[in-house]
């Protein structure tokens, strides 16, 4: 799919997610066609704006685009804060100290999920010795800090709790903790493994909505990408929205466009033609 010809001068804003949409889940430096880095450096010398949107932490992002982070924008954490190269903050949703502890002690009562806490600083979890640990360091290249009981509370401003099982969040999630928890913070499934407890104020559409203020940028000149349920609040920002051909069905039906899949670089095809 190419955006059609008649917008493509009017191209000011290009965001997209990461995991599932531009590389598979847990993918660290190097697993990025080099060809986007390229496209990016084309869209950033023509005045376009580029922004990587993700679950993911500052360091997690900058390692995997690395050779064009100086040139893009950076929104984090689910849109939880949103900075630039040199790691200067500028927008912050935070969850207070009490909520965090209390979602903590309810994650707890289902002994099948791991817990990882984000700070603005790094990531938090319980040990090092678990799958969890294993993985956002091995394979997502996350800055964090095992630190035993999470529930003592950590010296950071907290933007999101995530609970994380294998395959197996949404199921274990969805009797007793989202039911409690949806009316008091943003519960987002980001992909199989993830359940996000952020800020109402947070999440992925009020970081775009934010971007577009502070870049001066409307919604018809945004084109964003995603695949996941914590991207279809962003399509509503969007001039043109597109989900990749693997993303999830409702995130398909949310979008204005479908490109090709992820394995197929189906976003980069949708680059070279802005």
């Amino acid at each position: 799919m190419r955006i059609n010809s008649s917008t493509t001068d009017m191209i000011k804003l290009v965001i997209s997610d990461i995991d599932g949409t531009l590389v598979p889940d847990g993918s660290g430096e190097g697993a990025l066609n080099e060809e986007y880095f390229r496209q990016i450096e084309r869209l950033c010398d023509k005045g376009v704006r580029f922004v990587a949107c993700s679950g993911r932490q500052f360091m997690s992002m900058y390692k995997l685009m690395r050779p064009v982070a100086d040139k893009i924008y950076f929104a984090c954490e689910g849109g939880g804060y949103i900075c630039d190269g040199d790691r200067n903050v500028l927008y912050k949703q935070v969850l207070d100290p009490e909520t965090v502890i209390e979602i903590i002690h309810d994650a707890k009562k289902i002994p099948q999920l791991d817990i990882m806490v984000a700070g603005l600083k790094q990531s938090y979890c319980r040990s090092r010795d678990s799958e969890l640990y294993r993985w956002l360091v091995n394979g997502y290249g996350f800055d964090i800090e095992a630190v035993g009981d999470l529930e003592a509370g950590v010296d950071d401003d907290v933007t999101k709790v995530s609970l994380y099982h294998k395959d197996a969040a949404e199921e274990l999630t969805k009797d007793s903790f989202r039911p409690k928890w949806e009316k008091r913070v943003k519960t987002i499934l980001a992909g199989k493994q993830w359940l996000d407890c952020v800020s109402m104020q947070s999440g992925k559409g009020n970081a775009v909505a934010f971007l577009q203020d502070y870049l001066n940028v409307t919604k018809d000149e945004t084109v964003i990408f995603g695949d996941n349920e914590n991207d279809i609040e962003m399509f509503a920002y969007a001039g043109t929205s597109y989900a990749v051909k693997n993303a999830r069905e409702e995130v398909k039906l949310a979008a204005n466009e479908v490109c090709g899949e992820m394995l197929d670089d189906g976003v980069l095809k949708v680059l070279k033609t802005i």
